[in-house]
This record gives structure tokens, sequence and C-alpha cells, in this order.
């Protein structure tokens, strides 16, 4: 019984040890695919970090000091985000590439379920202490956190993207038309090339753009890189890796803003010199241009660095605009004040006539009087003279008084026959054997002569200031017969006629005495009458005189003002090229760091000795 009691128990037991084990492979099976492969990273991670922790993360991960760690360096440029010409700095996204070996990271796969490569976060390990020379970020980090890849032959790849802010020297010469070269320097903020050797990312030697965004405002033109090694401490140099961003600014923005505007102000401006010279609104369309020329320098002035050595040709050409304008300004005061006060000044001077005749035909000024030549005056007066006949009637077939003739004078004498007058004058003509068709130049000039005789040679000949030419000719005691006959037939009539005659003589007389008096009365005042005209002419002349000075001036001005803006334009505004090419700029930039390492070598020498 007891016995069987036994056997029984012993089967129970060995039935209970067979169902455990057969559940615990149940759950052994189910959970090791899940979970072989993870803790074998996780203790390869393990393991090296607390290879390091031993080792120190302080300090090269090399075995011996002489060992030089060789990191590789390469950038990436995903976005030129922008280059602010104000402050000179150029702010850009990009992906930063490191490599270097590091000897403390190193496995056999075969250990650790063959996994060759592993993420490492890099506070945990050593970084190469890199940094860019000329930034002029206000954030102490420029780099995002990103996991280091490391392979088992402890080669570490190191990809951080960051946003850097260098200083960038800006040449605002040519603005907007400009080109600009930017730089990058990387290099190590403590270690020199004995320690650290820094080269460039598969010896690539330019910016990789592959995965670059174009930018609206900026065109890339080249991206070079050169390696140069620069002088930290006496013997000891430093690897700098310099990445070059040589730009191109897209003008047409600025066009649009600055450039289209000042040439339309100038093209108005020259209108200007059109108005009137005397009229006071010139001067306020002048100021209202200046003004706007002022805005215009304004906004240039924002976009520009304020502590530039270096203006703008823009710039040059708006100061020239605003300082053109200032004297048209003040010359159309001057006008103003001339042709408001002229009435008040003495006449033009000979040297400003002078500087009118000579630019009055090439201004289209009419011309004052007293610039004709002798000879020019000769020809206008002959041409009158011509004229004058032609309007008389009279014929010119002979050449006489330069090439004007004057003949027989028809109609005067036809004139004079009709109004019944001079018949004794006729007579003296007859008498001395001038026909009276003849009577010209020489025949007055004979009459007058004769006519002066016979009064001096005469005593009874009475002559006053109102004498006419038939009353002298009455007193002459050569007379004709016909006038004898008249004298008699006049003795012979009776005292009555004589008496009547005498009364109406007295009546003539003091009729004559009253016409005399208010003759002389309008003499008087046709005197004064024709004084106040010839000043008012005079003052008229002088106003004129005036009048084309200033607008000779102000025509002079305008094509000064014309060839003066036409000139600066195209100096100014025309597009240049780069004024130096890229090898040039590269080949300036080594001679630079060549100077400075001699220069260097120099003070250590002077410290040693």
């Amino acid at each position: 019984m007891e016995n069987l009691l036994q056997k029984s128990c012993n089967g129970w037991r060995t039935c209970l040890i067979s169902i455990v084990f057969i559940m615990t492979a149940l759950v052994m099976s189910t959970i090791a695919p899940d979970t072989v492969t993870p803790s074998s990273e996780k203790r390869l991670i393990k393991q090296l970090i607390n290879n390091y922790e031993k080792a120190g993360k302080i300090g090269r991960p090399v075995k011996h000091n002489k060992e030089t760690v060789v990191v590789g360096l390469g950038l990436s440029l995903f976005q030129l985000l922008h280059l602010n010409e104000k402050n000179q700095i150029l702010t850009i996204n990009v992906w930063t590439k490191y490599t270097w070996v590091d000897q403390l990271l190193r496995w056999d796969p075969a250990n650790y379920s063959n996994i060759r490569e592993v993420r490492i976060p890099p506070k945990l390990i050593w970084t190469p202490d890199i940094v860019l020379y000329n930034y002029v970020d206000e954030r102490m980090k420029e780099q995002r956190d990103v996991m280091l890849n490391v392979d088992y032959m402890g080669r570490v790849f190191w990809s951080p993207p960051a946003i850097f802010k260098s200083r960038c020297p800006i040449d605002i010469r040519n603005f907007p038309f400009d080109y600009q070269t930017c730089f990058l320097r990387f290099g190590s903020a403590t270690q020199h090339s004995d320690q650290m050797d820094l080269q460039f990312l598969d010896n690539r030697t330019e910016v990789d753009t592959v995965e670059y965004t174009e930018s609206n405002e900026w065109t890339i033109i080249a991206k070079p890189a050169r390696r140069y090694l620069i002088s930290s401490k006496c013997g000891k140099n430093t690897p700098v890796l310099t990445f070059f961003l040589f730009l191109k600014r897209n003008p047409a923005y600025y066009t649009y803003i600055l450039v289209f505007p000042c040439i339309l102000l100038s093209l108005i401006t020259t209108v200007i010199f059109w108005l009137p010279p005397h009229i006071p609104a010139k001067m306020l369309l002048s100021m209202n241009i200046f003004v706007s020329f002022f805005l215009l320098l304004k906004i240039l002035a924002m976009s520009t660095p304020s502590a530039s050595t270096i203006v703008p040709f823009l710039g040059y050409f708006y100061c020239l605009n605003m300082l053109l304008l200032s004297i048209s300004t003040f010359l159309s005061t001057l006008i103003i004040n001339l042709h408001t006060y002229s009435h008040k000044r003495g006449p033009v001077p000979p040297w400003m006539v002078k500087v009118v005749c000579l630019f009055s035909t090439p201004l289209s000024i009419p011309r004052p009087e007293g610039c004709d030549e002798p000879s020019e005056k000769l020809s206008s007066i002959q041409a009158k003279l011509q004229k004058a006949q032609k309007f008389a009637g009279i014929p010119n077939h002979s050449p006489a008084y330069g090439g004007y003739p004057l003949q027989p004078m028809n109609a005067m004498q036809t004139t004079t026959e009709q109004q019944g007058g001079f018949p004794r004058f006729k007579q003296l003509m007859y008498s001395q054997g001038v026909p009276a068709g003849c009577w010209n130049r020489d025949t007055m000039t004979q009459l007058d002569a004769y006519l002066r005789e016979q009064v001096q040679s005469s005593q009874n000949i009475k002559w006053s200031q109102h004498s006419t030419p038939e009353m002298l000719l009455d007193q002459l005691p050569g007379r004709t017969a016909g006038n004898a006959q008249e004298q008699q037939s006049n003795d012979s009539s009776g005292s009555n006629r004589r008496q009547q005659l005498w009364q109406q003589a007295d009546k003539s007389r003091r009729a004559t005495m009253q016409i005399h008096t208010s003759l002389s009365h309008l003499r008087d005042a046709f005197k004064n009458l024709m004084e106040k005209i010839s000043k008012k002419d005079a003052l008229a002349k002088r106003a004129r005189d005036w009048r084309l000075v200033v607008m000779t001036i102000d025509r002079l001005f305008f094509w000064f003002y014309l060839m003066v803006v036409i000139g600066a334009g195209c100096y100014l505004l025309i597009p240049r090229g780069q004024p130096q090419t890229v090898d040039e700029i590269i080949q300036s930039h080594s001679e630079q760091n060549r100077q400075k390492a001699i220069q260097k070598a120099s003070e250590c020498l002077l410290g040693q000795n």
C-alpha cells in the first residue's frame, strides 16, 4: 500500500515539473525574438560609454600623444537667409559635416550580433572644437543637437544643421548693381596642427549646393574653398578652412524703388529750365524735386551701412542733383530779383552784352541792340532804304550810294504840284536851268547854296526863325518879270485897298502871335511828352536787356545741367562688372594671410631676442 502511494506521488511531481518546464519554454520562445538585437546594441553602447568614462571624455581620442587627429570638414549650403548690408552680417542655413577617427569607439561586430554602426549623443564623447572665426552671432550656440554615427572601425560622422551669422564686409560702391564677397573661416579654437589636422571632407574644395534653395535677392556666381595655415603661437600653426561665397545682387527691386524714380525726377528737372525765368513757381517746383531726392537718399541710407567709408555711386548722383537744384533755386531767386528791380539798376555792363551776343544764336535768344557789326549795320540800313524806295515806287537801275541810288523824285514833285505849293521854287529852279523833274539830292544842294548866297549878299532881306523859303524868295532882288508886274498892280490899287490890307495884316499879326504862343506851349508839352516816352523806352530797353541776360544765364545753366546729368548718369548708373575676378580676390586673401604669418614670425623673433 505504501509502495503504491509513493509511486503515485512521484508521478504527480514528474508531471508538475514537466508542465512548468513546458510553460517556461513557451514564454522564452515568445520573448526572445524581440529582445536579442536591442539588448546587444544597448550592451554595445553601454560598453563604449563605460570605456569612455574610464579613459575620460576630455582629451583627444588617441592612444599616443604624438598622434594627430585628422578631422574632415564639409559645408553644405541649404539656404541664404539674409545679407544685412547695414550691419554687414551674412545669415545662412547650412549642414556642417565632420568626420574623424575615435580609437576608443572600436568593437568586433561578431561579439555584438554583427552590429556595425551605432548612434551616440555628442555630449557623451569627444568632439572637435571647430568654431566659426568670423561669427557675429549673439547666441552662444550655433549648432543643433544631432546624434553621431559611429562604425566599428571608430570612424565618426557628424552632420549637425546650423544657422551661421558671419561678418561680411560690404562694398556698396556699385549699389544696387553690386557684387559681394563673403567668406566663413573655420578652425580649431585651442589646438594647433600637430594635435588636430583640419582637412576638406572628401577633398571637396567648394561649398556643396546640391540642396540649395535659390534666393530672390542674391545669385551665387562662385563658391570655392581654400585651406590656410595661420600662426597661433611661435612655431605653431593652426589650419583654417575658408569657404567663399561670391554673390551678385538681383537689382530689379532696387531699380524699381531707387533708380527709376531718380531718372524720372532728373527728366522733370530739365523741364524747370523751360519755364519763364521770372516765375516764382519755378522755385517751388525745384524745392519739391529737391525734397523728392532727399527722400530717395533717405531710403538709400537705410539700405546701406551707416558707418561705411564708401558712398554708393547712386548716392553721389542724388547729391549731384540736389546740388544742381540748389544752384538753380539760387539763380531763380537772382533772376526774379533782377527782373523785379531792373528799373532801379543801371544799364547792362558791356561785357554782359558781349556774352549775351555770343550765346544768343546757339541758345535761340533774341539778340540785344548793339550786337551788330558795322558791316551788318550798313547792310541793315541799305535794306531799309531799299524797302522805302520800293514802297514809294522809285525804280533803282543805276548803282549809286552803295548800290541803292536816289533817282529823280517824281513822286515828291507830283505831290507838290497837287498841293499847288512853292511856285517861286519852280521859277527859281527854271531860272537856274534846272527842270522840276530833276529835283534830286544834287539839285536840292545847289538850291540851298544859292539861297545862302542871295541872303548873304542882300541887305534888305529880313530873316527870322519862322521865315520860310518862299518868304525869303519874295525878298530876293532878282525876281522874275511876273513878280514885278504883280507889285505894280498892287501899288496902283487905292488907299482903301491899302488900308484894308493893313488891317488884315494887323489881325493876321495878332492871330500869328496867338498861334505862336499856342505853338510854343504845344511844343513844350510835346517836348515833355517825348522826354517821358524816351525815358519809358530807355527803361523798357534796360529791362529787356536784363531779361536777355537772365535768359542767357538760365539757358546756359540748363545745358550745363543737362550735360552734367547725362554724363554723371552714364558713369554712375550704368551697371558695371565685378571689379576683381574670383582668382584675384582669392589671391589677395592668400596674400593677407601670408603677410600676417610674416608679421607673427617677426614678433616671435623679437620676443626671443
